[in-house]
């Protein structure tokens, strides 16, 4: 049982998680302590064209306190992975809820349009059993990249003619609240932080298109570890003999993605892609996967005119 103090804590850690600041922790306590004196809202998950990644990465989640603290409000028993009724009994129990209405509803993965039965929902395929889901939810969160703007099943030649939520929202006349968590995966934090935030404060956190923007407001360039690197002109060029210098010729999108990444880091904080020597693959990207290679290569970044470089990669250059 939590203590008042402990639970005022705990709306405080949450405003600070989801919007950068304390100034929330009140109106998220009022919010919770309305939803635990009625019945705790209710939380569906579907899934699409996916990997289930997304799924895989919300059991990961950095703040396992804020988690568990977030479960004992709602109900999130409706996941085509995670819920004990699997198959048959999951549709039913997806159908019950979404006809009581409500409901925030989390789409993993893209919808095709053109192969319809390349994704079905039980026995009807996607694209025509997603609307009556949607229809009486409160609000609509697309978890991961393929939900966002289509992702991997959207790319190249693919032939199911995938889009993502909103595309699929406009095509069928549904207007609802839609909050978009890009990532492949999506990070637990962002997703479980943005529906506490709905539930426990009665409205959409501050947002631009549609993407919170405490999560995807800076670019991963302006908080990378290795930035001092960058501002000196030392880049990587032997990965085996370097795990320190820029990698931005290596081909690291973070000049043009943005997201939170290098703060909030992954798996319980251990990491994040560029500290693994790894460059930034820009998963967070509306523009992710790219047309071209999944890296620039260092003779097209080394190519450009300065100006050029500044505005296409940079985006807006270097201060």
């Amino acid at each position: 049982m939590l203590t008042r103090r402990d639970f005022i804590k705990r709306c405080r850690d949450i405003s600070v998680a989801v919007i950068g600041a304390e100034v929330f922790a009140a109106d998220i306590a009022e919010g919770f302590m309305r939803i635990a004196a009625s019945k705790r809202p209710q939380i569906v998950f579907v899934q699409g064209q996916s990997c289930t990644g997304c799924s895989v990465s919300m059991t990961y989640g950095n703040e396992t306190d804020f988690i568990d603290f977030v479960t004992r409000l709602v109900r999130v028993q409706v996941h085509p992975n995670l819920s004990f009724s699997q198959g048959h009994g999951y549709i039913q129990q997806l159908e019950e809820v979404t006809s009581a209405g409500g409901h925030v509803l989390v789409l993993e993965g893209s919808i095709p349009q053109r192969m319809k039965k390349a994704c079905l929902l039980g026995e009807e395929p996607l694209y025509e059993a997603l609307k009556k889901h949607i229809q009486k939810a409160y609000a609509v969160v697309a978890c991961g990249t393929c939900a966002v703007s289509g992702g991997i099943p959207a790319s190249g030649r693919n032939e199911t003619g995938a889009i993502d939520i909103e595309q699929y929202m406009r095509k069928q006349g549904i207007s609802k609240p839609l909050i978009k968590i890009p990532g492949c995966p999506a990070h637990p934090d962002r997703l479980m932080g943005t529906v506490a935030y709905i539930l426990g404060s009665g409205k959409m956190p501050p947002m631009k298109d549609g993407v919170p923007q405490q999560y995807f407001g800076n670019l991963i360039h302006n908080n990378c570890g290795r930035f001092q690197y960058f501002s000196q002109d030392i880049y990587l060029k032997d990965f085996d003999a370097d795990k320190h210098s820029c990698l931005l010729k290596k081909g690291c999108r973070g000049t043009i993605t943005k997201s939170d990444c290098p703060t909030r880091r992954w798996n319980g904080g251990v990491s994040v892609c560029v500290e693994s020597n790894a460059p930034c693959v820009g998963c967070t990207h509306n523009g992710w996967p790219f047309k071209e290679n999944i890296y620039y290569e260092s003779r097209n970044i080394e190519d450009l005119p300065w100006n050029d470089f500044k505005k296409n990669v940079l985006g807006g250059g270097r201060k």
